[in-house]
């Protein structure tokens, strides 16, 4: 299993040029080049380096095996490419302190109109870690095209996830089967956009979400923002306040604060947590 991860980091944007800078798994034996002037506990059998950084990354244990970016995304990119062409998705990443990446290929052909003015690009989303605080792993997801949002709720019942796979090409075929089914999951949105929604149970599903604790819980000093940006959006949208911009007025707060200094796997616990509150409270399950 992955340890979880409760870091705070500040992801940056990245290219997909950036994620694939050289790493190395050394091993830290007699013939090591690199920390030679140190001695390590047994826990640490190598060390993850960058070279061309002159940056340690981690301090792995005996049954780490390390899977570069290179290795787990180029791979899917280049059969993406070849079935979809190089105009049919492009391509946003992001770096968390050079050892947790996120790469989300936005499909440009696959929409879903969920609303007037409201459309969605299937995405998928490969995610790697050089110290293991994220597994490898594959999901079908979705990006809000209205504030560029990724839709992190739903990534958990797709995800393909493991320690290491030497054929995660063949995950991506099964991800991809997935697509022929977006009509199943437009309903699942269409129930949201339907259910309006007052302010006193923006409230209610507020103080519900209060009760979360740690890395479990939306930042507090940013929840009352929340439904300003849903009024925002029914005002911008020509609609009235429904359980669809309520779930997106959190969303977009984590997909673009500078104030929540989460890692990716936090954001999308959190995400997920208050889609199911919302569904429960509004009775939409």
């Amino acid at each position: 299993m992955s340890k979880e991860s409760n870091a705070t980091l500040k992801g940056r944007s990245a290219s997909l040029e950036n994620l694939l800078f050289g790493v190395e798994q050394i091993q830290l034996d007699d013939n090591r080049e690199i920390l030679t002037d140190y001695q390590f506990s047994s826990q640490y059998s190598s060390a993850i380096y960058c070279p061309s950084m002159n940056k340690v990354l981690h301090m792995a244990g005996s049954k780490y095996q390390l899977v570069t970016n290179e290795q787990l995304i180029m791979p899917i990119h280049d059969k993406l490419n070849s079935i979809l062409g190089s105009t049919g998705f492009r391509v946003q990443c992001t770096n968390e302190d050079d050892r947790r990446f996120s790469a989300q290929f936005i499909l440009t052909d696959k929409v879903i109109q969920v609303a007037d003015k409201d459309a969605l690009n299937a995405m998928i989303e490969v995610q790697n870690s050089y110290d293991g605080s994220l597994q490898h792993s594959i999901a079908l997801s979705f990006y809000r095209q209205v504030c560029t949002n990724g839709m992190m709720a739903w990534k958990k019942d797709t995800q393909i996830a493991q320690r290491h796979d030497k054929d995660f090409l063949f995950n991506l075929d099964a991800i991809l089967t997935r697509l022929d089914a977006l009509d199943v999951q437009l309903q699942e949105f269409r129930k949201l956009t339907e259910r309006q929604v007052t302010s006193k149970e923006m409230e209610q599903i507020m103080d519900k979400l209060k009760e979360f604790k740690n890395h479990d819980a939306f930042p507090k000093k940013i929840i009352q923002e929340v439904p300003l940006k849903v009024y925002q959006e029914a005002e911008e949208l020509s609609t009235t306040p429904n359980a669809w911009l309520l779930y997106n007025g959190f969303n977009y707060f984590l997909n673009h604060d500078q104030r929540i200094g989460l890692g990716m796997d936090s954001k999308e616990r959190i995400d997920r947590n208050v889609l199911k509150v919302i569904q429960k409270e509004l009775a939409l399950n």
